[in-house]
């Protein structure tokens, strides 16, 4: 972005006013179009009649040495002249500009801490994640909606530095007994970042004698700067968990029947064992296409040996009750 600003300070800002007051109402209409341009070309009204032979040609001269310039920077130019200009043509155009994402919120992952630890019998590969608020133009965010924001990923990274002490303190203790084998392991990663939504996804494993997975899912949706859930993304009091439950059991069957190594609890003869329904808390992510991933934890639906397992929705399975701003 600095660059880009830099190569607009390289054309003559006097002349981009020129043309902006000279621009005709059918190179206003085209105005967007010219994004799409390799380079920045823009008719000026010619002078009058009784310009000097010299004027014209210093005219001339200037005009061509712009364009040349404006032809070097290409698209990114053409982008900050529409920034720069677009406001002055008009209103609809400027609110339209400042609708672009990247002038948004702009949510960062980053890792505050690592905790590290091998023996011959214990070992420990802790990563602590912190989620940060960028700006990259003043202004642009609505107040309200910047100070949700700070309020949420506040009150996530407080949650997750918790998590953190509290794993770490667990594993110390138990290297201090010393009396088996153990580890324990923590990686975020960010799964989800679009325009309206971010997602932070944290797998912890531990191992004792045997061991067990599970995930942690934060949700930031970037419209109102609030903490999400499965159900913020469906129209207020739609029934949303019956019709993904039903597909779940749907796909479970499917893919038992296509492989006998995969087993769900599903049809199981020990009836309490087989999932009924998804919980309002649920674990979940939207994936590259939008679809909503399902996740459920080691044990929670299936055998050990089965790990972690997903269901990705359809979207035409909840089509009807999907907000339209996801």
């Amino acid at each position: 972005m600095a660059r880009l600003y830099e190569m607009c300070n390289e054309i003559d800002s006097e002349d981009i006013l020129l043309d902006r007051e000279e621009l005709t109402d059918e190179e206003k209409a085209r105005l967007f179009s010219t994004m799409e341009a390799e380079g920045v070309i823009r008719k000026r009204q010619q002078r009058s009649s009784g310009n000097t032979e010299k004027n014209a040609k210093e005219n001339t001269k200037r005009k061509q040495k712009r364009n040349s310039k404006r032809y070097v920077a290409g698209i990114a130019v053409a982008a900050a002249l529409a920034i720069i200009i677009t406001p002055n043509v008009s209103a609809n155009a400027a609110y339209a500009m400042s609708q672009i994402p990247i002038l948004g919120n702009v949510i960062k992952m980053i890792t505050v801490r690592e905790y590290n630890y091998d023996s011959e019998r214990f070992e420990a590969k802790i990563k602590e994640a912190q989620l940060v608020q960028e700006e990259v133009v003043e202004n642009d965010m609505d107040s309200a909606v910047k100070e949700q924001t700070k309020e949420s990923l506040q009150t996530i990274n407080e949650d997750i530095e918790e998590m953190t002490d509290r794993l770490i303190a667990q594993f110390e203790a138990d290297v201090e007994l010393g009396e088996s084998y153990g580890g324990v392991y923590m990686e975020p990663q960010v799964v989800t970042d679009t325009d309206t939504w971010f997602t932070i996804r944290i797998v912890v494993t531990q191992v004792a004698g045997s061991g067990s997975e599970y995930e942690y899912f934060y949700h930031i949706d970037k419209t109102t700067g609030k903490i999400a859930s499965l159900k913020d993304l469906f129209i207020d009091g739609a029934d949303y968990m019956t019709p993904i439950s039903e597909d779940i059991k749907k796909q479970m069957r499917e893919q038992m029947a296509e492989d006998e190594n995969l087993y769900y609890w599903v049809d199981d003869e020990i009836t309490e064992w087989n999932f009924q329904s998804i919980k309002e808390d649920q674990n979940f992510y939207l994936n590259e296409d939008g679809q909503i991933v399902i996740c459920f934890d080691e044990y929670e639906v299936a055998p050990g040996y089965m790990g972690l397992v997903q269901f990705t929705i359809d979207n035409s399975v909840v089509s009807d009750i999907l907000k339209t701003d996801r």
